[in-house]
């Protein structure tokens, strides 16, 4: 018999937990820099869904974690810090139960939790050890689903590395795609984040049959190339998609761990004598990450733009 995966013990013991102990909403979740992400649900009316996206701050969790609540409220209205969380107006909640997630390092991933429309008894306040038990399984899934993911991407990089153009060694294209069909599903299954970076060097192209301008052509993209190679995180892709332009898929990021990315690549560029144009994006979570290198690109262009009009000589 094989064993539970992650997502298919999570929903079991979802069902478990609310046969139990009632309460209208079970969920697995994701902290994810503000968001709280829902990695699966069992749902009696509340309408909350796997894929669903909250603010994290304006969870109970969040205050729960912070030490600000208990991890058992059967009568949420008499925990002031509970009380006036935004997601108890927003959801009708009254009741609530929660315990954290963690990683194989102690990191802190998400939450288990359940959420009732009605107060419940005293008695929930005993079957905290239960939830803690079923959390802790969790988190052992988990962690060992998370270290064999990484394992996973470090191989689908290098062979992404395989599809590659004879000039820079990166990975092309159809490498770049295959990358982002198998991180939206990462993306999904752990509610990660994700970042696109485009990048267009500056110059012109050589015109057809200059050799001297081609070579010259090449050996910046040969240069800049080598800068993003030593730029890059181990399990981030890099990937030449056009003549003069790259694309690095940023994975596991929040957002200013992109921002520093992107600043890190411009500078390294810049290094590089080989000056560019950059654009990043943010995975959306509704749309995923082919989206995403659609609005990285639309950002490259305007920088590369906006940068062309400042070149420009002032009018007479």
């Amino acid at each position: 018999m094989k064993a539970p995966d992650f997502a298919g013990a999570s929903q079991e013991a979802l069902a478990f937990l609310q046969d139990r102990l009632g309460l209208d909403l079970w969920l697995i979740t994701r902290a994810d820099d503000a968001d709280w992400v829902v990695l699966a649900s069992a749902d009696r009316g509340l309408g909350v869904r796997e894929g669903d996206v909250f603010h994290w701050a304006d969870s109970l969790c969040s205050r729960m974690l912070r030490g600000e609540g208990p991890r058992v409220a059967p009568r949420v209205a008499e925990v002031p810090a509970l009380a006036d969380a935004p997601i108890v107006r927003q959801l009708g909640i009254a009741s609530y139960v929660g315990a954290p997630l963690v990683d194989a390092e102690g990191r802190f991933f998400g939450t288990l939790c359940g959420l009732g429309r009605n107060p419940q008894p005293d008695a929930l306040v005993r079957e905290q050890g239960l939830v803690e038990v079923f959390a802790d399984m969790l988190s052992g899934l988990l962690s060992a689903e998370l270290h064999s993911s990484a394992l996973e991407r470090e191989a689908d990089v290098a062979r992404s590395g395989l599809l590659a153009d004879e000039l820079t060694g990166l990975a092309n294209r159809r490498g770049l795609e295959q990358a982002l069909a198998t991180e939206e599903e990462r993306c999904r299954r752990y509610g990660a984040s994700a970042c696109i970076v485009e990048i267009e060097l500056d110059g012109r192209k050589p015109a057809p049959g200059d050799a001297s301008a081609r070579a010259a052509r090449d050996a910046l993209i040969a240069r800049a190339a080598h800068a993003l190679r030593h730029i890059v995180r181990k399990p981030d892709t890099l990937a030449r998609i056009e003549d003069d332009r790259f694309v690095v898929l940023g994975v596991e990021c929040t957002t200013a761990e992109a921002l520093a990315l992107m600043r890190r690549l411009e500078q390294g560029l810049l290094g590089a004598d080989a000056p560019s144009a950059l654009g990043m994006a943010m995975r959306n979570r509704s749309t995923g990450l082919a989206e995403t290198l659609e609005r990285a690109q639309a950002a490259m262009e305007e920088h590369r733009d906006a940068r062309a009009r400042d070149l420009l000589p002032p009018t007479p």
